[in-house]
């Protein structure tokens, strides 16, 4: 199925997809949003709220219906009534955004769940080849730090990161901020979003620390891409409107642990790597690190210390 005026934005979690989207938004032509196509995943996660919230893609609740939808009443085996069903929704979800919005490009963000970003890559390419891919990229280290402050936010209420940053126990010592499971999984998903793309390139690549920098510039970059109006008027007042400040309230380099943008700079990963952080996730990403320029070999673990220094004021 060929649908010209849908295309991807393709990133790790916590690589900031969702303020590129904003941007994105800004445009008199384009409608970003999250529509979670593909992937074939279903888990239950826990709200910061309280109670549960279900993740799912849209090919794996259409999988999972077609165990109870009366297919062969349509005269389709199991596997045509899943493929042209997607198809339809996917045509309807598309026609739905762009009639309302009154724009004419749709760009569907995807952070790939844990697992699946292999699958995801395949299902675009082969389904919506007209489509074009947006990969936005950030420094994996950050990535990880990002991403492991972000669950703070949901998760790991017994972890001595939660006691420092969260509940911030007077007088506390934090020697270590991750522990091997939470590098393991941020780094190896980080890895799998850049693997993807080692075959065939993404039809334009914008890195997080360029939108930092130039926000404007590469906004234009990717207006032109998408065939829209890419004039640097355009572009700039786009940026302007989605600034650190404007999203947040904030400066940028302003930390607040809990909130979803939390401090909006690149680097930050330098204040809580140890020796023992780093060696683990130059064993699993290092060649990614190093194929992106981030680090031109594994010499960076040398500058990182045994023990972090972190420590709260006593009352």
């Amino acid at each position: 199925m060929a649908y010209p005026h849908l295309h991807f934005l393709i990133s790790a979690p916590r690589s900031g997809s969702t303020w590129l989207a904003k941007s994105l938004n800004q445009h008199p032509e384009i409608m970003a949003t999250e529509q979670r196509l593909f992937g074939d995943f279903t888990d239950v996660w826990p709200q910061k709220e309280g109670g549960h919230s279900l993740k799912i893609t849209q090919d794996a609740y259409i999988r999972n219906l077609s165990g109870f939808y009366f297919f062969e009443e349509l005269k389709l085996e199991k596997r045509e009534f899943v493929r042209e069903f997607q198809d339809f929704l996917i045509q309807q979800m598309t026609d739905f955004a762009l009639q309302r919005s009154g724009k004419k490009r749709l760009v569907d963000k995807i952070t790939p769940y844990s697992g699946t970003s292999e699958r995801v890559i395949r299902n675009i390419r082969s389904r919506l080849p007209g489509s074009k891919i947006i990969q936005l990229v950030r420094d994996g280290r950050d990535v990880l730090t990002s991403g492991t402050f972000d669950w703070l936010r949901f998760n790991s209420t017994d972890t001595p990161r939660h006691a420092f940053f969260v509940e911030q126990v007077p007088g506390m010592q934090l020697d270590r901020f991750f522990d091997d499971s939470t590098i393991k999984q941020w780094a190896t998903d980080w890895r799998d979003t850049i693997e993807i793309f080692q075959h065939k390139a993404p039809d334009i690549q914008v890195r997080y620390e360029a939108l930092l920098a130039e926000q404007g510039s590469e906004l234009k970059r990717i207006f032109q891409t998408l065939e829209v109006t890419a004039s640097q008027t355009l572009a700039d007042a786009c940026a302007a409107a989605t600034t650190f400040r404007q999203l947040t309230g904030r400066e940028r380099g302003d930390e607040r642990p809990t909130e979803k943008a939390r401090k909006g700079v690149s680097g930050d990963w330098k204040n809580y790597f140890t020796r023992r952080d780093g060696e683990l996730f130059q064993k699993i990403a290092g060649t990614q690190l190093e194929t992106l320029g981030y680090a031109p070999d594994g010499s960076w673990i040398n500058a990182l210390p045994e023990r972090l220094s972190l420590t709260r004021p006593a009352t």
